[in-house]
């Protein structure tokens, strides 16, 4: 942009991006989506590649595998833009990056960035968090007290891995070598059918660290009762009768309507079972 005099206008946006790029400033930037964080980020890696630093030496976290690969692009798009450039048109971007002329030595090095950072070993640093995770931890596998083979498991793994549990829990032979766990999937099934069943071990698997927590506590049944109620905020005195009692007085519907009620649903079965 210009003002009236012919003289080059940069706006305040474009004034703080090139601030928070400074390679010798900590900056702290914070946006909306769309409004040039990754544009910001891109220009500060090439500036601290543009004045020496090792490309191994630069670590860029992002949140998704999309930013990620989209940081990287721009930055191998300017440094190979870079190669193709006459000295007049590379010492030009280089002075609006950096907000000076460009010197001499930085114009053969600009020209050699782009090699240098595909020749660097494992490229550029730019992934997300998680992948910088595994990395440390594949790295420190002792330290972090894991297997140094394991692998992360995806959404797709989990649904298959669960799938494969539930045939193994379903099979006869499970349910022979435990009758308590064979009725127990029963009593499940009857209960909720085989949708809630399903919804059942999706929320164990989901919580299964709060369960395994819960089973280390409660190694008797007295100590699961206490666990329960302190987590139903039940009292001591309270029993089943007694929140049947407070949740459905008897005195609520006349004991003949009750009564109806369940000699209409016996009948119900009764039909059921000679169709």
């Amino acid at each position: 942009m210009t003002d009236d005099s012919g003289m080059s206008v940069i706006s305040d946006t474009t004034l703080r991006q090139n601030l928070a790029a400074t390679p010798t400033l900590s900056a702290w930037v914070s946006a909306n989506a769309g409004s040039g964080k990754t544009h910001v980020l891109a220009r500060r890696v090439i500036r601290l590649l543009l004045r020496g630093a090792r490309p191994s030496a630069i670590l860029c976290l992002t949140y998704t595998k999309a930013a990620s690969a989209e940081m990287s692009n721009r930055i191998f798009r300017t440094l190979g833009e870079w190669v193709r450039l006459d000295d007049a048109g590379l010492a030009g971007r280089i002075a609006e990056l950096e907000g000076r002329e460009a010197e001499p030595h930085q114009l053969i090095r600009a020209r050699r960035l782009f090699a240098t950072a595909l020749e660097t070993p494992g490229g550029l640093k730019i992934q997300t968090i998680h992948a910088f995770c595994e990395a440390v931890l594949h790295r420190f596998p002792l330290e972090a007290n894991i297997p140094g083979h394991f692998s992360v498991l995806d959404d797709q793994k989990a649904t298959e891995l669960l799938a494969e549990a539930r045939r193994q829990l379903m099979s006869t032979q499970s349910f022979e070598n435990d009758p308590d766990l064979a009725a127990a999937v029963t009593e499940a099934l009857d209960t909720g059918g085989e949708a809630g069943f399903d919804k059942l071990l999706q929320g164990l698997y989901a919580r299964r660290r709060d369960y395994m927590a819960f089973d280390a506590r409660a190694r008797t049944p007295q100590a699961a009762e206490a666990l329960i109620r302190d987590a139903l905020g039940l009292l001591p005195q309270e029993n089943e009768a007694s929140l049947v009692e407070t949740a459905w007085p008897l005195d609520a519907l006349p004991v003949d309507y009750i009564r109806a009620v369940f000699d209409f649903a016996r009948l119900g079965q009764i039909i059921d079972q000679g169709l």
